[in-house]
């Protein structure tokens, strides 16, 4: 396959509009120096572009994620959990694999009942097998702040697009560049201006995969400190995934 040749100085629009495998041939093409001006020069709305591009892209796509929440006021343990996105018709399955509900399978497909999810709990709660509950429920939000169908990349972008906004209509936010972690993902924080406490992000600390384009760390404060935490890893296309209600 030959790689489509960018300039020397590539926007992150246009390598985000490259094929998965032809994006990581050119990051890996570009210096840590070079890629780290890339993502610099990259003002916000081209980096939340550039993820809302890829994750389209995309199409299907699996990842596992660690998240921690604070909900109703209590800041509960991390959960560690396998995430399959269907993109359109917009579809979910996730399995809980480590920390509270571990072993709770969950499918979502908006085709089949746009707003109920189909849930079976491990152990003694799953004998009587899977049942529908409402998403926006008491029951399906026990354990955090959003709808399922808020953990897919498409969503996530929307939520920061929708809190940056926001935040323009009180002066915007201010943007600090970390620059390049030890992964090598590109980190930047957010914080909020005065009289944006009201905001959904009082403080937001992002890090982008360069090859993926996506936001795979997430840290959201609000003004009363740590609300979530979300970090995604092994993110990878699937060429299909099992999306049905009676598969649990």
């Amino acid at each position: 396959m030959t790689t489509p040749a960018l300039s020397s100085s590539p926007d992150l629009p246009s390598l985000a509009r490259l094929s998965l495998e032809e994006r990581r041939a050119q990051v890996k093409a570009l210096s840590r120096e070079q890629l780290a001006e890339l993502f610099a020069g990259a003002s916000t709305q081209e980096l939340l572009e550039a993820g809302k591009v890829s994750a389209t892209r995309m199409g299907t796509y699996e990842t596992q994620v660690v998240k921690r929440e604070r909900v109703s006021g209590e800041l509960l343990k991390p959960q560690t959990i396998h995430l399959w996105v269907r993109q359109s018709p917009r579809a979910l399955r996730l399995e809980v694999l480590d920390g509270p509900a571990k072993g709770r399978k969950v499918v979502y497909d908006a085709s089949v009942k746009k707003n109920e999810l189909r849930v079976r709990e491990a152990g003694v709660l799953g004998i009587a097998g899977a049942v529908w509950i409402d998403m926006n429920g008491r029951l399906a939000r026990g354990d955090t702040n959003h709808p399922v169908t808020d953990f897919a990349f498409t969503s996530i972008i929307g939520i920061l697009e929708d809190c940056f906004a926001k935040g323009e209509a009180v002066g915007g936010y201010s943007r600090q560049d970390e620059g390049l972690d030890a992964t090598g993902r590109y980190c930047i924080t957010f914080d909020a201006p005065d009289g944006g406490a009201h905001l959904y992000a009082k403080r937001a600390r992002i890090c982008v995969d360069p090859v993926l384009a996506l936001p795979v760390v997430l840290e959201i404060d609000d003004a009363r400190g740590p609300l979530e935490r979300f970090d995604f890893s092994h993110v990878q296309p699937v060429s299909r995934a099992d999306f049905s209600p009676s598969s649990l």
